[in-house]
C-alpha cells in the first residue's frame, strides 16, 4: 500500500483521513442507509454525523486492530463503498474479520469483486495475517456469491450471531487463509 492507497483498474481504495473524509462518509451513510440498514446493526443518529466519523477515524488511525478502506471509483472519485478489517489479532491466531458495504448506485458493477482481492492481498502480504473471516446473513445471497467467488470457504452456521437491524440474526461463517490466496 503506497501512501495508504491501493488501486485497481476502476477503483482506488484508501485509508480515510479524519479531517478530509468524515463529512463524505457521513453523507454516504445517510444517503445509503435505506439500502444498508437490512444488513447492518442499528445505529444512533450521531453515527450519521461528520463529528462521529472524525472521532471514529482518529481512533482507528491509532488502533492496530482495525483497518478501514474507502472504495472510490477512479473515473469520478466518488465514494461507492467501505471495507473494514476489524479485530486484527496477531500472535498464534494472525487473523481478522472482514466487513464491507457498497452504495446502492454501485450495486451490480463488480466493484467488490474487483476491490476485495487487492484489499485481501494487503492483509495477507503487508500485514502478514494468516486468516480472514467473513460472515453473512443467509438471506444475503449477493454476499454469499461474492465470498464464494473470492475463495472463502463455508465453515458453519451460527444461530443468533449478531444483532442486525434490531433483531438477532443467524449467520453463515466463512473464512479464507493466506495459503488459499496464493
Amino acid at each position: 500500500m503506497k501512501d495508504g492507497v491501493l488501486e485497481t483498474e476502476r477503483l482506488r481504495l484508501h485509508t480515510p483521513s479524519a479531517a478530509s473524509d468524515a463529512e463524505e462518509i457521513a453523507g454516504y451513510l445517510t444517503q445509503n442507509w435505506p439500502h444498508l440498514a437490512p444488513w447492518s446493526p442499528e445505529r444512533t443518529p450521531s453515527y450519521f454525523t461528520p463529528a462521529f466519523w472524525e472521532r471514529e477515524l482518529s481512533t482507528r488511525a491509532t488502533d492496530p486492530g482495525q483497518r478501514t478502506l474507502l472504495v472510490r471509483t477512479r473515473h469520478d472519485d466518488r465514494l461507492c463503498g467501505m471495507i473494514a478489517f476489524t479485530a486484527i489479532v496477531y500472535g498464534p491466531a494472525q487473523m481478522t474479520n472482514l466487513g464491507y458495504n457498497l452504495a446502492e448506485h454501485a450495486q451490480g458493477n463488480g466493484y467488490l469483486t474487483e476491490g476485495l482481492p487487492v484489499a485481501l492481498n494487503y492483509i495477507f502480504e503487508e500485514l502478514d495475517l494468516h486468516r480472514v473471516q467473513a460472515n453473512y446473513l443467509p438471506r444475503n445471497e449477493r454476499s454469499g456469491r461474492l465470498l464464494r467467488r473470492l475463495g472463502f470457504t463455508v465453515e458453519g452456521y451460527a444461530r443468533d450471531y449478531l444483532k442486525i437491524n434490531g433483531r438477532w440474526e443467524d449467520h453463515i461463517l466463512t473464512s479464507k487463509t493466506k495459503q488459499e490466496e496464493a
